[in-house]
């Protein structure tokens, strides 16, 4: 079965300059063009080829970002520009690959989303988009990835009638973590929701194409999980350890809902 593989776009934010801009709002747009080119460049350039570097770099531009963010939020007229920081300091938390960001990365994504609501439609959609997406990915990557279901589902055979515990253990713990993911997943597709999307085709196929790559992992991985769960019940006798579930939750746990919206198929 094939990780999960979640690859975003990441826009430059461009800042158009009114004829009757400050010096200051100059520099602002200048710092966050550059802030957001230098994200790019330690994703596209180094996190390639020295990923315990680009970790640190990405955390440093991603504490940097959220500092800039904060400081413009409640300033009038600026609001956009911290919620393109909060993009910017999202993805660099995320991608840092740092667990020890967890909180700070909730926290940019938290904060950001609810100034994109306070905006409404003079929110910046594509920065708002991506930060109502950026934990769902991030949860779904580090159950992919980090618990590594695919290897562990591979550990368990029912079929050999030699069943141990530590199988039994490990199909609960699959259990579990399918559970969590199918909650992030059914989040990515509850955005599909938004009738911006469908406005953007930019943005329309940005979403199908991550919106279609989560449903094939979970549904690839959800059945597995379901054939393994009916080998024990078709082989193992009632004297064996009990699974904790049964065929049809399993096949219950597989089904989504929502789906991925109809403009994505």
């Amino acid at each position: 079965m094939k990780k999960l593989s979640v690859r975003f776009a990441l826009p430059i934010v461009v800042v158009l300059l009114a004829g009757c801009a400050t010096v200051e709002d100059v520099r602002r747009a200048s710092d966050l063009i550059r802030t957001d080119n230098e994200l790019t460049r330690l994703l596209v350039e180094v996190r390639p080829q020295d990923q315990a570097g680009s970790a640190i770099y990405l955390s440093g531009l991603a504490t940097q970002a959220k500092d800039d963010a904060d400081a413009l939020k409640d300033e009038k007229g600026k609001e956009s520009d911290a919620i393109a920081y909060y993009r910017i300091a999202a993805t660099a938390y995320w991608r840092s690959g740092n667990p020890e960001v967890v909180n700070a990365l909730f926290e940019v994504s938290n904060t950001g989303t609810d100034l994109c609501a306070k905006l409404g439609d003079q929110a910046p959609d594509r920065d708002c988009l991506f930060l109502r997406l950026v934990i769902p990915f991030a949860g779904l990557e580090a159950n992919a990835n980090g618990k590594g279901l695919s290897g562990l589902l591979a550990s368990v055979d029912f079929n050999d009638r030699d069943e141990t515990v530590r199988e039994i253990d490990t199909m609960k713990e699959i259990g579990a973590s399918l559970s969590q993911s199918k909650t992030l997943v059914e989040k990515i597709f509850a955005v599909g929701k938004d009738d911006r999307l469908i406005s953007h085709p930019g943005m329309r196929e940005y979403y199908c194409i991550n919106a279609k790559n989560a449903f094939r992992y979970y549904d690839s991985t959800a059945g597995i999980f379901v054939t393994k769960v009916n080998e024990f019940h078709q082989t193992i006798t009632d004297n064996n350890p009990a699974l904790g579930i049964d065929v049809a939750t399993a096949r219950q746990m597989r089904k989504l809902d929502p789906g991925v919206p109809e403009y994505c198929r």
